[in-house]
């Protein structure tokens, strides 16, 4: 019995050493998976083409590049940078973005070292590279930043830019200077209103926030023709009412609905509710942001 005993307690401990040993290499798999993750992450929007033109007899020919002249924020972007000024000028990180017609939109800055200090620059460019369009927000009691957006028109805008600057640091700002960028749209779907034959949709909106939140409710319908909106500014905490019938041209048919706004991401709740008097049946449809 005792010869067993050490045999099983020799075979428990050598799986238990094969079970950690493999813990360990699982650990560091996700460990160097996460790590490939986030320089993936970091590179997935920098160009890695281009060309430049030899003249005949010429070995070297100049290059001028703006910015960061490939960084574009997209819904779900995160990257980590700085602005270090080498030495030179106070540097500007510049960021496209595409924006997409009657959809709104959220750039948050944050993780910021301290040298950058509470008046970083967060402010959206138009395409001449100078007038201010819209500037950011504070958020909290530290140095983060929100920039928040509509684009109200039925074309896409992909000549404005994104620009992050140190109002403190500026020229002095060095390599430890750093700050986290993300990028969202902030427009919200909701599936389904019908205000065809006997039913009628409620649109319910609330804003659970402590900030006015202004915004435009767009109905279109199953063909996906804008058919009718409703601009709304809900102050802290309102609730609006809405009985989608009553706005021109959205009674009589049904569709989707899509909501505009200048909050921050998620911050908004929503649901259409379709009423059928006839049965007493109710469909309710959330209204929901865009998947991160």
């Amino acid at each position: 019995m005792r010869l067993t005993r050490d045999v099983l307690g020799a075979v428990v401990l050598g799986l238990a050493a094969v079970g950690a040993a493999s813990a360990a290499n699982n650990s560091a798999s996700a460990s160097s998976a996460a790590q490939h993750r986030n320089e993936a992450r970091q590179t997935e929007h920098l160009s890695t083409s281009g060309s430049v033109t030899f003249a005949p007899g010429d070995l070297t020919e100049p290059v001028t590049l703006p910015p960061n002249p490939a960084l574009e924020l997209s819904h779900g972007y995160e990257l980590l940078q700085d602005l270090d000024a080498l030495g030179g000028p106070a540097n500007e990180d510049v960021y496209g973005i595409s924006q997409k017609p009657f959809s709104s939109y959220e750039a948050v800055v944050d993780s910021t070292s301290g040298d950058i200090g509470p008046t970083l620059l967060l402010r959206l460019i138009d395409s001449d590279g100078t007038t201010v369009l819209k500037n950011s927000d504070p958020v909290g009691v530290g140095f983060t930043r929100s920039l928040r957006w509509i684009n109200g028109t039925a074309a896409e805008v992909n000549n404005q830019t994104v620009r992050v600057q140190s109002g403190q640091c500026t020229t002095d700002c060095g390599p430890d200077d750093v700050y986290f960028i993300r990028g969202y749209e902030t427009t919200y779907s909701i599936p389904r209103f019908n205000n065809f034959g006997t039913q009628s949709t409620v649109l319910l909106l609330q804003n659970p926030t402590n900030y006015t939140i202004n915004g435009v409710i767009y109905f279109w319908d199953t063909a996906g023709i804008q058919v009718a909106n409703s601009p709304f500014t809900l102050g802290p905490k309102q609730v609006q009412v809405l009985i989608t019938s009553t706005v021109p041209g959205a009674n009589g048919i049904g569709g989707s609905v899509t909501i505009t706004n200048d909050g921050r991401y998620g911050d908004l709740s929503a649901k259409t509710v379709a009423l059928e008097p006839a049965t007493g049946f109710s469909f309710d449809s959330p209204a929901l942001p865009r998947i991160r």
